[in-house]
């Protein structure tokens, strides 16, 4: 049994919103794993989750969507079940006091490989990331329509090396909403960096990720973002890599 809330959370942080629908869903003694990118390719990204109650499997959600919306009509707890036809899974039973659903699950080959990221480990930034912290990008990037969002460095009025996150259009006349990352650690003298980011997807991960316990941002040299969130069971990391100028 799981949580039907719970099913939905961790359905939500590789879905975004919609916008990656078709996965692969392993799971080896009760450990999930979902690996995915992003269609443009600019993220990649996995969840875990430790205490998942199926059985060992691989199976292909091809319309996550949909799944969504059979568990939408569910209530409390959730029986997960799998069903063969022949010798491959073909079904996903989902069942609560009331209902039982039938998911068709679709064959392996449709989904596409997700790709893979060599960690660089050397970051220059570190942030932890406070439920504060998250509600503030949410709220800077939903007060503007543009979705760029720049990472710089600069420095505070102590001389000090600060993160801030400047969303809005790089144009020099337009409406630009500044936010300074707290709870941050640089590493060496960064004064002239600055990258962009996609703001809409760093939006939605951090709206699909708001539940988690433990939060971090790292950010490399080259211009590549981690998130990491962590829950009481789950795990969800992204890798993004920055637009041009």
């Amino acid at each position: 049994m799981i949580n039907k809330v719970e099913l939905q959370s961790t359905i939500s942080k590789y879905n975004l919103g919609g916008m990656i629908d078709a996965v692969k869903w392993t799971v080896q003694n009760k450990h999930l794993t979902i690996k995915f990118n992003a269609p443009t390719k600019d993220m990649i990204g996995e969840i875990t989750h430790t205490l998942f109650d199926i059985e060992d499997c691989e199976i292909a959600i091809y319309n996550t969507s949909q799944l969504d919306k059979l568990l939408a009509i569910t209530s409390g707890d959730v029986n997960l079940q799998l069903e063969k036809i022949g010798k491959i899974f073909g079904r996903l039973v989902i069942e609560d006091t009331n209902y039982k659903l039938n998911y068709s699950l679709s064959d392996l080959l449709l989904i596409q490989k997700p790709g893979t990221v060599m960690d660089p480990d050397n970051y220059i930034v570190e942030s932890v990331l406070e439920s504060d912290a998250i509600s503030a990008v949410i709220r800077a990037k939903n007060a503007l329509q543009s979705d760029n969002v720049n990472f710089t460095i600069t420095t505070n009025f102590d001389g000090e090396q600060v993160l801030t996150m400047i969303f809005g259009d790089n144009s020099t006349h337009t409406h630009k909403v500044e936010y300074i990352v707290p709870n941050t650690v640089i590493t060496g003298n960064q004064y002239n960096f600055n990258t962009p980011f996609n703001s809409e997807m760093i939006r939605v991960i951090f709206a699909n990720n708001k539940d988690a316990n433990k939060a971090y941002m790292s950010l490399n040299i080259n211009g590549l973002l981690r998130l990491v969130f962590e829950g009481d069971n789950w795990k969800s990391t992204y890798y993004i890599i920055g637009t041009t100028n």
